[in-house]
């Protein structure tokens, strides 16, 4: 009996959190997060947002090799989010009696920030070279750590392509999963309220969303194809800043 696509595998996760949160009061609050994770598999997670695995597995005959980090495996997170509403006009600490408020009330603003390390990718040659019967790509051998300092990586060099090689003929890789690291993200949301009260019991409410407010550049993973084309290079990003605008009746 063969096993083309076994659904079997073991996973481990393993996190530390510290949370700073202010409740709404004043109209203000805070939740902050700071994340230190490690996830560990030997199976397809079966998405792959952050990281690259390659294939579920490589080798049928050595299963203990497909243990690493899961392609969800984000070491470093933090996370704030926060809502201000700004204290002018109607019911707050200033100008609640002035000509002004109805343009200067009914404000708020908010904003969402994340920043993560980068997932785990795994490289895996253009040819098998084994012939045998194995479930996935072949993975490269290894020589030493293919992670660059970060003053000479660069999105035509992200790690040390020269560390990897084609496994010998007949041979599997002497490589695991996960021995580079993708680039990290950085992002922030903010949004701007207005909230107009035209008549009893209905309200009005404008906003602008923007997504990666700050444009900042948020790169994928680099090509993981052993002597392939773009090998070690980085040519896609996440979504640049976006702007969304909004009108909500509530009654």
């Amino acid at each position: 009996m063969t096993l083309l696509g076994p659904t079997l595998g073991v996973s481990s996760y393993h996190a530390g959190v510290v949370k700073l949160e202010k409740r709404f009061s004043g109209g203000f609050n805070i939740l902050a997060t700071y994340t230190w994770s490690k996830t560990l598999d030997n199976t397809d997670s079966g998405t792959a947002p952050f990281g690259e695995e390659g294939a579920a597995f490589s080798n049928f005959y050595n299963r203990r090799a497909d243990w690493g980090p899961s392609e969800i495996d984000l070491r470093h997170r933090v996370t704030w989010s926060s809502v201000y509403q700004l204290p002018f006009g109607k019911g707050r600490g200033f100008l609640s009696s002035h000509w002004s408020r109805a343009i200067v009330g009914g404000w708020s603003i908010s904003g969402v920030i994340v920043m993560q390390t980068g997932g785990p990718v795994t490289v895996t040659t253009q040819t098998n070279s084994t012939s045998a019967n194995s479930a996935g790509a072949l993975r490269a051998d290894i020589l030493r750590d293919p992670n660059l300092p970060a003053e000479q990586r660069s999105l035509l060099r992200w790690f040390d392509t020269e560390a990897f090689k084609q496994p010998a003929q007949y041979m599997f890789g002497n490589q695991g999963i996960g021995h580079v690291r993708a680039p990290g993200m950085t992002t922030l949301n903010g949004s701007i309220i207005r909230t107009f009260v035209p008549w009893e019991r209905k309200s009005l409410q404008f906003r602008g969303d923007l997504f990666n407010a700050p444009n900042h550049p948020n790169f994928g993973t680099p090509s993981q194809i052993f002597e392939g084309p773009g090998f070690g290079i980085i040519n896609n990003a996440r979504p640049a800043r976006q702007v969304q605008l909004g009108l909500k009746l509530t009654f």
